[in-house]
């Protein structure tokens, strides 16, 4: 019994391993440049559009912030992972991924870290039906965010380039 839960425990850890470094050795620096741009170009329209309306008091649909948070702290994680070395403007011209992200690493995670907390908080006040909690909780949303790029898409930041 030992060693059939160990296998699986190592099974289970190999195929972590594998599945986090494939990201970065299975695609090209454009691929992966790609796949961060179309996660962020998707999170307002699909996630944070509806959450924001419900803060914004413009809806009361709280269930559907629960659902919406929960699918962007899904992109999130996707999304933390798709910064490999040798994808930055030296590989990809016209990523707006700065420089920074790769020599300021700590802070770019701990900023990604901090917009993945405060998602998962709003969509925790959601879980329990108060709307107030969700509302308290989108300034923190919104100030996770723009740690990394300010304010609208065409705007810079410290780890973007400006449109």
């Amino acid at each position: 019994m030992i060693r059939i839960v160990s296998a699986l425990a190592l099974a289970g850890t190999v195929a972590a391993f594998s599945t986090a470094i494939s990201v970065s050795w299975a695609q090209t620096p454009a691929e992966v440049a790609k796949a961060r741009e179309d996660i962020m170009d998707h999170l307002w329209p699909n996630y944070y559009r509806d959450i924001s309306q419900v803060a914004r008091g413009n809806s009361t649909d709280v269930a559907a912030v629960a659902t919406k948070a929960a699918g962007a702290v899904d992109a999130l994680k996707k999304f933390a992972t798709l910064f490999p070395p040798g994808s930055g403007r030296e590989a990809v011209p016209t990523t707006r991924a700065k420089p920074e992200i790769w020599s300021q690493r700590a802070e770019f995670d701990k900023a990604t870290s901090d917009l993945i907390a405060a998602t998962t908080a709003i969509g925790e006040a959601a879980k329990s039906g108060n709307v107030e909690a969700v509302k308290a909780q989108w300034p923190k949303v919104a100030e996770a965010c723009g740690a990394c790029h300010g304010g609208p898409k065409k705007s810079g930041g410290k780890f973007r380039f400006e449109e």
